[in-house]
């Protein structure tokens, strides 16, 4: 081959590389924006998601909804949720369970097999009565399940609607219908996002409120922040019902009185000049109030709440024991004519006396002496009984 030509067809084979290098480098250019593009058409709709799961919930300066946008934003990024169990990414179309303390999202299968397992080797050492009490426990928080919570359905975040269908414009796992869950704290309304991952945002409702002290007129507020201090003094009546508050307006409880005043004892008999944070004291007099049958008193020393049931109300037995009749308080109940039988305080025989009233004799029973007689023929033995008292 002549030089001119051999040039000629190494140019066309250095342009046939050159155009395959091009080719090959425009395809991955359009690759990369085909997948950024899909990766913003991605993102717009999540964001589309984001807003419509909100729709109904209304916002403001003081709205805390970065735990809420978290957990949606884990449930829409693709591998962002693992399920704890099998360490294996949690699919938009997979059958889920979500704990309700920590909210964390698991395997339906895999959540049913925990909860199998544990309760088996628990039960294992039990008797089957103690079997009732079992408990299974989130693999992530450790939050308490009874027997009776063990994972056997697929439902939607909210609990409304079993094996939700996916659908590409709803949060996976979600039936897109109203949460409705009761707030927590409980303020009277539900969450009003759209069936949702994790825990409901704070009560958006405007509720009219007036200040803790309740001196000031009311005002609108939001009502999962619906406490407000008016600044003035709160003069609530203190727990001595002597003495004012005098601390500003406050949230909770007013503080202990700090004066002293005179305070009557728990039975109401004696009065003493004691500080006011602690007005329950007792004396040391029997408390001597009426009992509930009018008849008869209270025997108890000074004491706090109500006094206790006459003693002589109700069922009685007779003195020692043997029988129980139902008589008025004031009739004592009569002896029964049979033995004692009460044990003495020897603590080997009993009482040998009819049924009575009041303490048991001393001991009355034969006891036998040996005692040797002498004579002048022999000695003999002679045997004589006497009772010991």
């Amino acid at each position: 081959m002549d030089p001119k030509r051999k040039d000629m067809y190494a140019q066309s084979r250095r342009f046939q590389e050159a155009c395959e290098i091009m080719k090959k480098n425009a395809a991955k250019f359009l690759e990369n924006e085909l997948s950024s593009d899909s990766s913003s058409e991605d993102e717009i709709d999540d964001l589309k998601i984001l807003k419509k799961t909100f729709s109904n919930y209304a916002e403001d300066e003081n709205s805390n909804l970065s735990k809420i946008t978290e957990y949606l934003q884990d449930i829409l990024t693709s591998g962002a949720v693992v399920c704890l169990i099998c360490i294996e990414s949690v699919k938009r179309n997979d059958k889920i369970w979500s704990c309700e303390s920590c909210y964390c999202i698991l395997h339906l299968t895999c959540i049913q097999k925990w909860a199998k397992d544990s309760m088996y080797h628990l039960s294992a050492n039990l008797n089957e009565d103690k079997k009732d009490s079992l408990k299974w426990c989130c693999p992530k928080c450790r939050f308490d399940y009874g027997p009776s919570k063990q994972p056997s359905k697929y439902f939607c975040f909210c609990g409304k609607v079993e094996n939700p269908v996916y659908d590409s414009w709803n949060v996976p796992h979600s039936c897109g219908k109203t949460c409705d869950k009761k707030l927590k704290p409980e303020c009277g309304h539900t969450c009003c996002l759209l069936c949702h991952p994790g825990p409901c945002p704070p009560c958006p409702k405007t509720v009219l409120v007036s200040c803790c002290c309740s001196k000031s007129a009311k005002v609108s507020r939001r009502c999962s922040a619906k406490e407000w201090l008016c600044g003035k003094k709160c003069e609530k009546l203190l727990c001595c019902k002597i003495h004012r508050c005098e601390v500003p307006c406050h949230e909770g409880p007013c503080p202990p009185c700090n004066r002293q005043s005179k305070q009557k004892c728990q039975c109401g008999s004696r009065v003493s000049l004691r500080p006011c944070y602690s007005p329950k004291w007792q004396c040391d007099k029997v408390c001597s109030k009426p009992l509930d049958c009018g008849k008869h008193y209270c025997e108890n020393i000074c004491h706090e709440g109500t006094c206790p049931d006459c003693p002589n109300s109700g069922p009685r037995s007779c003195p020692c024991g043997k029988k129980m009749v139902v008589l008025p308080c004031t009739e004592d109940v009569s002896t029964c004519g049979d033995t004692c039988n009460k044990l003495l305080e020897c603590d080997l025989h009993t009482c040998s006396e009819r049924c009575h009233y009041g303490p048991c004799g001393k001991v009355s029973h034969p006891e036998v002496s040996t005692s040797i007689q002498h004579t002048p023929d022999n000695q003999r033995e002679i045997s004589s009984s006497f009772y010991l008292e």
